[in-house]
């Protein structure tokens, strides 16, 4: 299993930022705008992003939790203005993006440490049975 690789934000994918509605009910100056990754994130890298983006350990006002999706190799931010990306959504997207490859991070390694203990625990019982078995004659 290699080493888990830090997913980054590559750019606003601007072709794919959808037009608001414009029709003067609340929020429709609004608009959904994607992120590129790096790479696919693997599946709880990506349940994990929105619930760090949900609750960042500081946050302004503007900030707006549920507007979060992981699709792919994407980020979504579904409801916010490039303008609130620029002073607001940036910084939490950054901190998200550190804190979730940190926690997977985490994860992987403690994965890796039980699958190689869980190895050795049964390439010890498979020596234990070869030895064992070679000491118990019937002749």
């Amino acid at each position: 299993m290699p080493d888990f690789e830090p997913i980054r934000i590559i750019e606003i994918v601007v072709k794919d930022v959808s037009k608001p509605r414009n029709d003067g009910t609340p929020g429709s100056a609004l608009y959904n705008v994607p992120f590129q990754l790096s790479l696919r994130p693997p599946a709880a890298w990506a349940e994990y992003f929105p619930h760090v983006w949900d609750h960042p350990s500081s946050y302004t006002s503007a900030h707006r939790p549920g507007i979060c999706r992981v699709v792919g190799d994407r980020i979504w931010l579904n409801g916010t203005t490039l303008e609130e990306v620029e002073k607001t959504h940036r910084a939490t997207l950054q901190f998200a993006l550190d804190e979730t490859n940190r926690k997977y991070a985490e994860l992987e390694a403690k994965e890796r440490a039980e699958a190689i203990r869980k190895r050795t625990e049964q390439e010890a019982h498979e020596q234990h049975v070869q030895e064992a078995a070679k000491k118990i004659k019937f002749d």
